[in-house]
């Protein structure tokens, strides 16, 4: 395997001027580096070498164009100077006994080599102000659907809910690799202020057997734009029906937003390219994704399907034995206060006929809101509410032991809140199963 690595070394320095950085700029190599107010961004910081997990590129290829990588060995021992996280295999912490299936990444390593560690980006602003900021991560053999793994991930610490989503669509069978950019939500740039990043990814939840790795991330502040796009079309509707969903607010992972118009249809231009997972929210239904592999100057056409929200206690249950949480978008109440209105009652008869139906269960209550208004106000408006519904399941006779409450303020957004149908996605509550 060493031998494999050290002939891909040589293959990387004579293909690396065919790709994305201009002939003699050698930081594909290199475990780590930074490129000031180039054409990318003003900031551009670079963890790991790109070099494919250590065997190399075809000739003319570069990560960038959207292009997979072929089918490649297992990466078993990192080189010295990969930085921790990058060029290694990783198994889902939560994967045990190994009850369920396994991957072939799985099979051929153990603990406590394969244990997911983080990807930590260190970079000096020299007094950049942030406007914003993406992601690249080389993703490889993320297996999620096939697997039975589900994926979280936390930026410093903080969980967030938009990158999961990117992640749990994937299904790189193979194993191969592949470009994923996604665009910080506005709530979490002030993370880069004290010049790191940490990004750990992983499922500690689920007993699965899916092994990852990553080759390499990037971090861009303030893009400029990207050298390798698409487009990405297509047409929303519910499912079942076909009919097509005006409304919607389609996302591909944050970097370019639309909403559907009364036809359905959707446009998403200048779309980085890679494997882009396109994602279709509105209040009132579950959500979609799709995984499409985008390549430069390409159009991807594709359908979302969204089904409606069922209105029985059945339906919700089923959601958090699949899911462990679901977002509530039927529980209303009045402005600015913590008053549930009578319009709620249809949603929290759902809930409690859940609770009912399993004496076991129990639930974390959780309250959201959009990012309008100041934080501190948020974060108590979004306690009170969840508290609300609490009292409420309370007075109906469940136990209370069997319920906690807790307000996430704007901390936790599902959409930009840039726009009022990404404002209506975060203003929620949720339900989750509790540990």
């Amino acid at each position: 395997m060493r031998r494999i690595r050290f002939l891909a070394a040589g293959l990387i320095a004579a293909t690396t001027c065919a790709g994305a950085f201009a002939a003699g700029d050698d930081t594909w190599q290199q475990a780590s580096a930074t490129t000031r107010d180039g054409p990318e961004a003003d900031l551009v910081v670079q963890l790991g070498d790109i070099d494919n997990l250590g065997f190399g590129w075809p000739e003319g290829f570069t990560p960038f164009s959207g292009r997979s990588t072929p089918a490649h060995a297992f990466p078993y021992q990192p080189e010295a100077d990969d930085p921790s996280g990058t060029d290694r295999i990783m198994v889902v912490s939560g994967y045990g006994k190994g009850a369920g299936s396994r991957d072939g990444y799985t099979y051929e390593t153990s603990r406590p080599a394969n244990q997911p560690r983080p990807l930590v980006i260190s970079f000096d602003l020299q007094g950049l102000a942030v406007k914003s900021a993406a992601l690249q991560l080389f993703v490889d053999d993320f297996q999620s659907p096939s697997m039975g793994s589900r994926y979280r991930a936390w930026l410093d610490g903080r969980e967030t809910t938009d990158l999961p989503v990117v992640l749990n669509s994937l299904d790189q069978t193979g194993p191969i690799g592949k470009l994923l950019t996604i665009q910080l939500l506005p709530e979490y740039l002030d993370l880069l202020a004290d010049g790191k990043l940490e990004i750990r990814i992983d499922d500690p939840d689920n007993d699965a057997g899916d092994g990852f790795a990553f080759d390499f991330a990037r971090l861009l502040v303030n893009p400029k734009g990207y050298r390798y796009a698409g487009t990405v079309r297509g047409t929303a509707v519910a499912a079942g029906s076909g009919e097509p969903l005006a409304g919607v607010l389609v996302s591909a992972a944050n970097v370019r937003q639309a909403l559907t118009d009364a036809q359905g249809k959707f446009e998403l231009t200048q779309v980085p390219a890679g494997l882009v997972v396109t994602s279709g929210s509105k209040p009132g239904y579950t959500g979609d994704s799709e995984a499409s592999d985008l390549e430069d100057a390409q159009t991807v056409d594709l359908v979302l399907e969204l089904a409606p929200l069922g209105k029985d206690s059945a339906s919700l249950a089923g959601q958090l034995a699949r899911e462990g949480e679901a977002d509530l978008y039927g529980i209303y109440f009045d402005t600015a206060k913590a008053t549930l209105r009578p319009e709620s009652e249809a949603t929290l008869q759902q809930v409690l006929g859940v609770l009912n139906a399993d004496p076991k269960l129990r639930l974390v209550v959780a309250g959201h809101t959009d990012s309008e208004g100041e934080n501190a106000y948020n974060q108590r408006l979004s306690e009170q509410r969840a508290a609300a519904v609490m009292q409420w399941l309370t007075g109906k006779g469940i136990d209370a032991a069997r319920l906690s409450s807790e307000g996430l303020g704007e901390s936790r957004p599902v959409a930009d809140n840039g726009s009022e149908a990404g404002r209506a996605l975060n203003r929620r509550v949720q339900l989750r199963v509790a540990d």
